[in-house]
């Protein structure tokens, strides 16, 4: 009984907020139309923000989550952001412009062992078509309902409040007016804490949003980026990071083991592309989990514990912030459980144009393995050419 009447009270929120979100823009129109004073006045919610309502199911992504309860998901949104023109986004796509912000949001998981989450992701919009666009994000989220083994027993999909988030969405315009818009998003979002306390299974969320977004004559505010210069592009860098990371194996709520890290990678921008490269790299890591032998842990020597990677992959600029995806085979000493391909996903951010501070992740067979963080050099400096093309 009283779960029908939650779900009757939601429902009733949930119509009331669309019909002021409709309404809003409607009313301030005929206000500036029937006041005396111009029409240029600013608007009572900044040009930018956007509220977003929705429902979407929790779904297991492996076997061992199929005994966990999934239930119907409620998620309410609230997100700032700016357009972004120029710099990498020039020429990219002619039917609309890039986006940039940050969502706060709220999201019912359904069912008492997994509880809701409240996260904030950096959001990037990327055009599509006329109608739609693409949308990718990364962020944190705090799980109200993390495991426990004696008050959340069940709740094995999420181990500790913290996690990380990632999300994918596409969004297609329904209306587009002078003073707001709105569209109707369909989106995944994953949060885990990559590995680092067991049990880790993750949290998958599919559903679909309704967006109400602010205007002042079709555009939120702009950001202009500096202008792409082809005459300073470097056609090839080599780069140096230190990182390190922890690792969960084995019983929940086990010691963590260090994880250290050189990696070597050599990059090169796609001669046509403003921001596309592709990437090798050479990851010689001292892994202090490693499952080498059937051996207890403590009887790997440390020899034993070093691994050998090559990787391959593709690099995306967006000025201060590059992310990296680089398929990798381990050549020496793989973990007997994991194996030797893997994914590594990096997000590099620049402080200047020599260092820069890494945030990624290693994966083995489509699951976390470890997370990691780092401190990256780039050998050499940014050429500095003539006007003409000559060099100095």
């Amino acid at each position: 009984m009283m779960l029908g009447l939650k779900n009757r009270l939601l429902t009733v929120e949930m119509v009331c907020a669309s019909v002021f979100c409709a309404l809003s823009p409607f009313a301030s129109a005929q206000t500036n139309q029937e006041s005396r004073t111009p029409t240029n006045r600013k608007q009572s919610i900044p040009a930018g923000i956007e509220l977003g309502l929705g429902m979407g199911y929790v779904l297991p992504h492996r076997n061992l989550m199929q005994h966990l309860v999934t239930d119907h998901s409620k998620r309410m949104s609230v997100a700032y952001g700016k357009q972004i023109v120029g710099g990498w986004t020039e020429g990219r796509h002619p039917e609309g412009t890039h986006w940039s912000g940050i969502e706060l949001a709220w999201t019912e998981l359904g069912g008492a062992a997994l509880g809701s989450i409240v996260s904030g992701l950096w959001l990037n919009r990327f055009p599509g078509s006329k109608w739609g666009y693409g949308e990718l994000g990364i962020g944190v989220g705090r799980s109200s309902r993390p495991w426990d083994p004696i008050d959340a027993p069940s709740s094995v999909a999420m181990s500790t409040h913290w996690n990380a988030g990632l999300h994918a969405a596409w969004c297609i315009s329904v209306f587009d007016g002078q003073r707001s818009a709105w569209t109707i998003k369909t989106r995944f979002t994953h949060f885990s804490n990559g590995a680092l306390s067991l049990p880790n299974l993750g949290i998958n969320n599919f559903g679909i949003d309704l967006n109400h977004q602010w205007r002042e004559n079709h555009q939120v505010q702009k950001h202009t980026l500096k202008a792409f210069n082809p005459k300073t592009r470097i056609p090839f860098t080599l780069e140096m990071s230190l990182r390190g990371g922890a690792r969960d194996v084995g019983l929940p709520g086990g010691p963590l083991h260090p994880i250290l890290n050189l990696h070597l990678l050599g990059h090169h921008k796609i001669k046509r592309a403003q921001s596309v490269g592709w990437a090798v790299a050479h990851d010689i890591g001292y892994n202090q989990s490693l499952r080498v032998t059937r051996a207890a842990t403590g009887a790997v020597p440390p020899l034993g514990r070093t691994q050998w990677a090559v990787l391959g992959g593709l690099r995306w600029d967006f000025n201060r912030i590059q992310v990296t995806a680089l398929q990798g085979w381990m050549l020496t000493n793989p973990d007997l459980e994991l194996g030797h391909a893997h994914l590594m996903v990096t997000m590099h951010y620049k402080v200047n144009s020599a260092i820069a501070v890494e945030l990624g992740l290693k994966s083995f067979q489509f699951r976390a393995d470890y997370p990691f963080i780092g401190i990256q050099h780039q050998f050499g400096r940014i050429r500095k050419l003539k006007f003409n093309g000559s060099r100095k």
